[in-house]
C-alpha cells in the first residue's frame, strides 16, 4: 500500500468511527483504544504532509529570495511567522514541522537518511524525529558517521517502547556518548544559566522564579519530595513516622501551600543553625553513580542518581572528596549480590543498589524517580520470596498498587549473561498474557549494556 493509499484508508476508517462524541462514547473499551490508535496513525500521516508543505514554504522564503520570497512578500519576516498565520500552531511547532520536512529532503548523511526513511514509513512521528534530530545534530559535525548512524538506529528502535519525554532524554544521552569531551562544557553551561529572581507584587505578595542546574535542583527537589512523601502515597513502616505521615495527609493545606511553608521552614532552619550543623533526621541525598572502570581511569563520566544528564570527571572527584563512596558489586547479569532471606524489608544499602540499577519506576512509560518509588518483591514474602536485590524492583506507589490489586506480575528471566525483567498483564488486559520487557531507566545501566 502506497503512502497516499494508506492516508486515504485511515481517513475513511476515522470517518466511520462516528460523527460526534456520543458515537465514540458508545464504543467498547477495546474498540475505543483501537480507534485512538487509528487516529494517531492518521494524525502522523497528516503531520507528514504538513512537514513537507512547511519545508517547501521555508524553501521559498529563504534569505536568498529576499523581499520576493513567499513569507516576506506576504508581509512576514520568517517562514515560521507565516506558518503561524495560516495554521493554528505555535512558533515551536512551526519550527519543528520545517525541520522535519527539511530533514526528509536531506539524505546526505547516514543518520539523516535513517531518520527520513523512518518518518516516511510511519515508524516515527514528527515530534519523535525532532527529539532524535535535536539530540544528535549538536555533535553531527564532530562524530564519526558510522557512530552517528548506529545511535540514530538505536533511538529509532526505542520509539515504540518509550515515551516522547524519555526519548528526548535518551537522545541527549546518545549525544553525550558521542561527545564525552563536551560533557564538562555543557555541565558548566547549565550551571551558568542558573538564577533566582524575586519581586514584590502590587498586592503585597512576594513572588519568585528559579532555574537550577541538575545537581542543585536535585538537592532542592529531594528535600521537598521527602517532606511531601506521605501525600505521594509512600508508605512508612516505623510507627512514629506513620503517625507523622497521617497527620500530614489530614492537614487541610493544599500541596502547593505545604511546599511553600516547607521552603520557608528550611530557610529558617538554615538561618538559625550554627555553622556546620546538620539539621533534620536525614540529609537529602544527591548521589553520583559511576563505574569502577571510570574511577580507575583519568577521564570518563558518571550520572546523578535520578537524572539522565551526565556529570563530568571533575564533578565525580568532587563528590568522592566530599562524601566518599559506596561500592556496589554487580555480577555478570548486572545484578547486585544479595543478603539472603534474613529480613522482611529491603534495607537502605539494598534500596540504594536497586535504585542505581533501575533508575526509577520500571513500569513502561512511567517517569517517577527512585525517590518516589517503593521496592516490590517479585515473589511475595509469604510465598517464600527472598529479600534479595535481584528479586526486588522499583515501582512507584501507583504501579505498585496496580500490581497487587489488578493481578499484574513481574517476572525475572536469566539467560546467558543477562537478567531481564518482564511485566505479565492480567487476562483482563491481554487474554494471552504476553510478557512485556521492562527496561532500566538508569542511563548508567544502559551504558553498561551497550559496552558489554
Amino acid at each position: 500500500m502506497s503512502f497516499t493509499e494508506s492516508f486515504a484508508h485511515t481517513a475513511a476508517a476515522v470517518v466511520e468511527l462516528g460523527a460526534d462524541a456520543a458515537a465514540l462514547a458508545a464504543l467498547g473499551d477495546d474498540d475505543l483504544v483501537t480507534a485512538h490508535a487509528l487516529l494517531t496513525s492518521h494524525r502522523q500521516s497528516v503531520d507528514l504532509y504538513a512537514a513537507w508543505l512547511s519545508a517547501e514554504i521555508a524553501k521559498r522564503s529563504s534569505r536568498d529570495a529576499g523581499p520576493s520570497g513567499l513569507a516576506q512578500s506576504r508581509g512576514f519576516g520568517s517562514a515560521e511567522s507565516f506558518l503561524q498565520s495560516v495554521a493554528p500552531v505555535s512558533r515551536a511547532e512551526a519550527t519543528q514541522l520545517i525541520a522535519a520536512g527539511t530533514l526528509m529532503a536531506a539524505t546526505d548523511t547516514l543518520w539523516e537518511g535513517a531518520l527520513s526513511r523512518a518518518l516516511v514509513s510511519g515508524a516515527l512521528s514528527v515530534p519523535a524525529a525532532e527529539a532524535i534530530r535535536r539530540g544528535l545534530a549538536a555533535v553531527a559535525e564532530t562524530s564519526p558517521a558510522s557512530d552517528l548512524a548506529a545511535e540514530c538506529e538505536r533511538l529509532i528502535s526505542r520509539v515504540s517502547a518509550t515515551s516522547l519525554d524519555e526519548l528526548r532524554r535518551e537522545a541527549r544521552t546518545a549525544r553525550d556518548r558521542l561527545d564525552e569531551a563536551g560533557i564538562a562544557r555543557r555541565e558548566k553551561e547549565r550551571r551558568d544559566n542558573r538564577y533566582l529572581k524575586r519581586w514584590v507584587r502590587d498586592d503585597g505578595m512576594y513572588q519568585g522564579a528559579f532555574l537550577l542546574d541538575p545537581e542543585a535542583g536535585l538537592h532542592v527537589f529531594t528535600a521537598l519530595d521527602a517532606i511531601m512523601a506521605p501525600r505521594r502515597g509512600v508508605r512508612f513502616v516505623d510507627a512514629t513516622a506513620q503517625a507523622e505521615a497521617e497527620g500530614l495527609i489530614a492537614d487541610p493545606r493544599s500541596n502547593d501551600q505545604l511546599l511553600a511553608d516547607a521552603l520557608v521552614d528550611i530557610v529558617r532552619l538554615a538561618v538559625d543553625a550554627d555553622p556546620g550543623t546538620l539539621f533534620g533526621a536525614r540529609r537529602p541525598a544527591v548521589r553520583v553513580v559511576v563505574t569502577e572502570q571510570t574511577l580507575a581511569g583519568a577521564g570518563g563520566h558518571g550520572f546523578l542518581e535520578g537524572d539522565a544528564q551526565p556529570v563530568s570527571r571533575e564533578s565525580i572527584d568532587r563528590f568522592v572528596c566530599d562524601v566518599g563512596m559506596i561500592g556496589i558489586k554487580f555480577d555478570g547479569r548486572r545484578q547486585i549480590l544479595d543478603l539472603g532471606r534474613t529480613q522482611r524489608l529491603f534495607g537502605q544499602p539494598q534500596r540504594l543498589a536497586i535504585s542505581v540499577r533501575d533508575g526509577g519506576c520500571l513500569f513502561p512509560y512511567c517517569t517517577k524517580p527512585p525517590s518516589a518509588c517503593e521496592v516490590h518483591h517479585i515473589v511475595k514474602w509469604k510465598h517464600g520470596g527472598r529479600t534479595d536485590t535481584r528479586d526486588g524492583v522499583l515501582l512507584c506507589r501507583h504501579h505498585h498498587m496496580l500490581l497487587h490489586n489488578n493481578h499484574w506480575r513481574i517476572l525475572r528471566r536469566d539467560s546467558g549473561r543477562e537478567s531481564q525483567y518482564w511485566l505479565r498483564p492480567p487476562r483482563s488486559q491481554d487474554p494471552a498474557r504476553v510478557p512485556l520487557a521492562l527496561h532500566s531507566k538508569s542511563p548508567l545501566m544502559r551504558e553498561l549494556a551497550r559496552i558489554e
